[in-house]
């Protein structure tokens, strides 16, 4: 493997020239000897060990990301955005998939946090209390969902009430007498936000019925759980899904029932993934900032001073109107 001393023999020049050209400094560099040492270097294929200069300077130019499950479309698009932000600052993105697991989201916090990476990102952390007493080594975290109180992190979110009570309130408009409301586990992030949202937008409705479920935020989970809502009674009208995830099984189980969409049942997702478009109806969704919410996580991790305490943004959302809410 070729070396920076061979890079300067080859050019005619030192090695510490070599290091001022790949560098960028500390001295300036003449434009002909700079030439001359990529040159060499295009030549003998020689690559700088980035890893040990940013390791002299504490660095480690890589970011972590811990999310639920990497299989769902929104959070797949969001590591998407955030790799393409991290790329830009000539960062890598280490990603870790909890699997809905509790344990295993810990246990990828932690190693990430060993490992010195420059910034973490957490999403739809389980465990919100443990964000609380967190020991980040000095590595900065950035939540992209709502914080307890009293947490060292900071986040950036969009707000879960507005969003279901705007979602809620369309679907009153549309005149359904019921809404069922499809969120992730009692207790997950998000969850009582969602329901608080629908309730507001209800309020001023008396004659619209509301129920609500919990399943794990998974399409199948949805779809075995509506099979079985679809046939009961209490079968409503909608279903606002807090996730696009969850809208896409309860799609599935209302085909599998022989119901149409929109004209039998209502449905609208809280995502506003790109698959949303494919869909059969497209699905009517609350879309996140996804590309915002990744270049602003990254900016805040990498140039904000960690001293300066946490902050708490919060991004709008919008209603990206289609087929399956009955528009």
């Amino acid at each position: 493997m070729p070396t920076a001393r061979d890079v300067a023999e080859r050019a005619g020049t030192s090695t510490a020239v070599v290091s001022y050209v790949f560098n960028n400094g500390p001295r300036p560099v003449a434009a002909a000897t700079r030439e001359r040492v990529l040159q060499a270097a295009e030549e003998l294929q020689y690559r700088p060990n980035v890893l040990a200069r940013a390791l002299s300077a504490g660095r480690t130019l890589s970011i972590g990301l811990v999310v639920p499950h990497i299989r769902n479309p929104y959070f797949a698009a969001l590591a998407e955005q955030l790799e393409a932000a991290t790329r830009q600052r000539d960062h890598l993105l280490l990603i870790g998939d909890a699997g809905g697991d509790a344990d295993q989201e810990r246990a990828h916090i932690s190693s990430f946090i060993g490992r010195k990476v420059d910034g973490l990102i957490l999403v739809s952390v389980r465990d919100q209390q443990a964000l609380i007493s967190l020991d980040t080594g000095g590595v900065p975290v950035v939540a992209l969902h709502q914080m307890p109180p009293g947490s060292s992190a900071s986040s950036l979110s969009i707000s879960s009430v507005d969003a279901a009570r705007e979602a809620a309130q369309h679907l009153v408009e549309h005149g359904y007498e019921s809404i069922g409301v499809l969120t992730g586990p009692i207790g997950s992030p998000g969850t009582d936000e969602h329901l608080i949202g629908v309730r507001q937008a209800v309020a001023h409705a008396p004659h619209t019925r509301i129920e609500h479920r919990a399943t794990p935020v998974s399409r199948y989970a949805a779809r075995d759980l509506l099979r079985t809502w679809l046939g009961s009674q209490n079968r409503p009208r909608s279903v606002y899904c807090a996730t696009d995830e969850q809208a896409f099984g309860v799609l599935n189980a209302a085909w599998e029932a022989g119901l149409a969409v929109p004209d039998d049942l209502a449905v609208m997702g809280g995502d506003g993934t790109q698959d949303c478009e494919v869909t059969v109806p497209p699905l009517t969704a609350l879309r996140r900032p996804v590309a915002d919410l990744a270049s602003r996580a990254v900016e805040l991790l990498l140039d904000r001073d960690p001293s300066e305490g946490p902050v708490h943004l919060t991004l709008e959302h919008d209603l990206v109107c289609r087929v399956s809410c009955g528009c």
